[in-house]
């Protein structure tokens, strides 16, 4: 079984589809992560003998990278705290300039001003800490950089009244993990990453809004993802211990359920952040 027959196995056993249904969904995150490879592309600054991932989740980011923007001559290095994402990504990718290691944001494993170019995919937001010091693991990340180094960040794009289902599915989570005493730092607004960015020592920082309307989502196919996505929430919720938190996010999943237009949102926009340190 190769990767992309892996994804569609584990998305049809996740949501719930048929096999085609799952192919078609494996597809759109296909077409999601190539706009965002094109966007990284544009901006040309991948540059330098050796770049980092901060982190590597899933690897589906990871191997796109590489496939497209990575050269034979650089060297790619990608860090994640789980030694079973460490494992994973070793069986899909097997180069010699590819480098996956086991490590902490809060305290990378690499020396001052040693990365030509770093890159965090779906990072930030989903940040915790029992100590709420957000700016500890991005500080680390510009720390390890060279001087006039880019660092590159994609994240959930959020705004008042902009791409909601994203917002109140990650208010659960962080909700969920306050009920653990553990602090999730969530969706953001723009303005309050790049404030975040500016502290941690990185300076000439710009942002745009990748949008998907042109990738179809069909909405018996959205419907499925839609109500397998509240099943999960209310598992999630009832999880919670404290009584307060409780009620809390099932106020939260209400908005989620009552609104009839997030159901039929598409693809949400990603926000696509750069500087230089």
């Amino acid at each position: 079984m190769n990767k992309i027959q892996k994804e569609i196995q584990d998305l049809k056993k996740q949501f719930g589809l048929t096999l085609k249904e799952a192919k078609e969904y494996s597809k759109i995150i296909q077409k999601r992560l190539e706009k965002e490879i094109s966007a990284v592309k544009k901006l040309n600054l991948l540059k330098g003998n050796i770049i980092l991932e901060c982190s590597t989740g899933q690897g589906k980011f990871t191997q796109k990278l590489i496939d497209n923007l990575i050269k034979p001559k650089q060297s790619l290095y990608t860090i994640d705290s789980s030694p079973e994402m460490k494992k994973n990504i070793q069986l899909k990718i097997r180069r010699n300039n590819f480098h996956p290691q086991i490590a902490d944001l809060w305290k990378l494993p690499f020396k001052d001003n040693h990365f030509d170019a770093l890159i965090s995919h779906y990072t930030l937001h989903g940040l915790r800490s029992q100590k709420r010091d957000f700016l500890k693991p991005i500080k680390e990340m510009v720390r390890v950089l060279k001087p006039g180094a880019p660092f590159v960040a994609m994240t959930f794009y959020y705004a008042k009244g902009k791409n909601l289902p994203a917002y109140f599915y990650h208010r659960l989570i962080q909700l969920d993990y306050q009920d653990k005493n553990i602090n999730f730092f969530g969706l953001q607004k723009p303005e309050i990453y790049k404030k975040l960015l500016k502290k941690a020592g990185l300076k000439q920082i710009k942002s745009k809004i990748i949008n998907y309307n042109s990738i179809k989502f069909p909405k018996e196919l959205r419907n499925k993802i839609w109500d397998a996505r509240l099943k999960e929430e209310k598992d999630l919720i009832k999880k919670i211990k404290s009584l307060k938190l409780k009620k809390e996010a099932q106020k939260v999943l209400e908005n989620f359920e009552d609104k009839s237009e997030l159901k039929n949102q598409k693809v949400g926009p990603t926000l696509l952040l750069w500087g230089k340190k």
